[in-house]
């Protein structure tokens, strides 16, 4: 596939397309160009959008937890944990990377096999945080938010969605209504380069393993296996007559 780069249309004077769905207009344009520049791009690698997603990071990361915060007063530090885990993994912001049709704004080398999906993954989600973080130098921590709100958060919506299938958080409380353990998650197998990282991980309760799960991400490999102790913990309802 070949990517054309419209740097005329991006970085010109007027409003471009990534800043009307960013629901942004930066004062720097140079700003924008750094977030979207992959290091095959950058003459040096200060040039690319790392600094800026090291930003953006923390910065997303302070919010969604002000936000849990403030939403969910009766809940305790490791249910919000893992409430952000869900908002701010890597999935979720890659989703955002496509509703904002990154690719077609992503300045990287021809080189890059841009359907490597794992690889886009992880470059969406970064560019995702290096925008955040691009848009908090540009104009604060107040214009952050409005981006933050409507992309991640969903305007509140994002915690609802993630929480259908939050086997982690489920089993949990489950395990400590039954007086059980708390749940751990054991990495049994670590396969792949970096860019294509596979985890097995299994979930312990009691000292016996409950659950296995597969995943390109720890978080996606825990679901999993919470998802499979979830269902052998409530079981028994399904067997209880009528």
């Amino acid at each position: 596939m070949t990517l054309k780069f419209s740097l005329l249309n991006l970085f010109h004077k007027t409003r471009s397309p990534l800043e009307k769905k960013l629901g942004y207009s930066f004062k720097n344009p140079d700003l924008l160009r750094l977030a979207v520049t992959h290091r095959s791009k950058a003459a040096k690698s200060h040039l690319s959008y790392e600094r800026l997603e090291f930003l953006g990071d923390a910065i997303l990361e302070m919010i969604v937890s002000e936000y849990l915060y403030k939403k969910y007063p009766e809940k305790l530090e490791g249910a919000l944990t893992l409430s952000r885990s869900i908002i701010v993994n890597g999935d979720s912001l890659y989703e955002v990377g496509k509703k904002l049709n990154l690719l077609e704004n992503l300045l990287l080398d021809k080189s890059l096999n841009v359907q490597n999906v794992p690889a886009m993954k992880k470059i969406y989600s970064s560019v995702v945080e290096s925008l955040l973080g691009a848009i908090y130098i540009d104009g604060g921590l107040k214009a952050v938010y409005p981006f933050v709100n409507e992309w991640i958060l969903l305007d509140g919506k994002r915690e609802i969605a993630t929480a259908r299938y939050n086997y982690k958080g489920q089993i949990f409380e489950i395990c400590q209504k039954q007086g059980k353990e708390s749940p751990r998650f054991e990495i049994e197998e670590m396969t792949g380069p970096d860019h294509a990282r596979f985890y097995k991980i299994a979930v312990v309760i009691d000292g016996k393993k409950l659950g296995f799960g597969v995943g390109h991400t720890k978080l996606a490999a825990e679901q999993k296996a919470a998802k499979v102790a979830y269902f052998k913990l409530t079981a028994y309802r399904k067997k209880r007559p009528v």
